[in-house]
């Protein structure tokens, strides 16, 4: 079946006029740790100027009955149903620079075919680089800066070079399939995905978006004003604070939490992990140490970029 009749344009957008260097995708997963993309979502699209300039069929690729939209009964009829969207919005940064941002459910079925049509949309918009976040909940404690792990298309588009520390076999989200198909036709993706504390990722977290904000910045995404979030972050950050301070056992699992976090900081897991071009440069200087009767001795520790990865 033919992508292209999956994604329409709003009727008053002209799709020849729309650019943008960016697209960020929030599409749902099988979690959204800390609420960390419906925060995100509200942040850009409540605090920038933005529009909605297309969307996807949701009749074709969403499962109403396996996963029920919400409405409202009052007495005698409905009201205020919750209809399932993936929209596309056109977003003005502070700069003035216009991005894309991708929002929505996860699709329930013909991901392949929706992962072409969005291909189709990103050739269209002149997408430059696109970023898909998340979160997921993980054995961290609040008390310590959120990691945020990468993982791309093309590992050397990284910037900020900080991955999982290991093989995990997992079930594939849409995301994971549209990084693949995207990269897969030549495209620059970047996924981030934030480190929410376990004991608090059924609830809305402020701090996950910030973290997953701030690596948008450093993957060459746009720069965000943070105030807004800051300002609900820091009355959830007292709470939080209040109700483990009063349960010991509470007080007693965070400690454990902070100790490991720590010890894999001092082992290096969290340090960030040098790109090939980098270990190359660092190899061809220690070599040219030899070459000027250097002793190697003095160039161990600088010599060593695999020593903290």
């Amino acid at each position: 079946m033919d992508p292209t009749t999956l994604f329409s344009y709003e009727r008053h957008v002209d799709s020849r006029s729309l650019r943008g260097r960016t697209l960020l995708v929030t599409l749902g997963a099988y979690t959204d740790a800390g609420n960390a993309q419906d925060l995100i979502d509200d942040h850009l699209l409540n605090t920038l100027p933005s529009r909605v300039v297309g969307r996807l069929d949701m009749d074709q690729v969403f499962d109403y009955a396996g996963r029920r939209p919400e409405v409202t009964l009052q007495l005698d009829h409905f009201d205020d149903y919750e209809k399932p969207e993936i929209i596309l919005h056109e977003v003005t940064d502070p700069d003035g620079e216009v991005f894309f941002l991708l929002t929505g459910p996860e699709p329930s079925f013909q991901w392949e075919r929706v992962a072409n049509a969005l291909r189709v949309v990103v050739d269209q918009l002149g997408i430059e680089r696109t970023l898909l976040v998340q979160g997921f909940p993980a054995p961290v404690p609040h008390t310590r800066e959120l990691p945020v792990t990468r993982f791309a298309g093309d590992p050397d588009s990284i910037e900020v070079r900080r991955t999982m520390p290991g093989t995990f076999r997992m079930r594939a989200p849409f995301t994971a399939l549209l990084t693949l198909r995207l990269a897969d036709a030549g495209h620059d993706v970047v996924g981030l995905v934030v480190h929410v504390p376990q004991y608090l990722h059924e609830m809305s977290y402020p701090d996950a978006a910030i973290a997953l904000l701030s690596a948008i910045g450093q993957e060459k995404g746009p720069h965000v004003p943070i105030d807004a979030l800051e300002a609900q972050a820091g009355p959830v950050r007292e709470a939080v604070a209040a109700q483990i301070e009063a349960q010991s056992q509470l007080e007693e699992m965070v400690s454990g939490l902070e100790q490991r976090y720590d010890r894999m900081l001092i082992a290096g897991a969290g340090a960030e992990v040098p790109r090939a071009d980098d270990i190359a440069a660092e190899v061809e200087e220690y070599l040219a140490g030899f070459t000027e009767e250097t002793s190697p001795e003095g160039k161990d520790d600088e010599g060593a970029p695999g020593s903290e990865s």
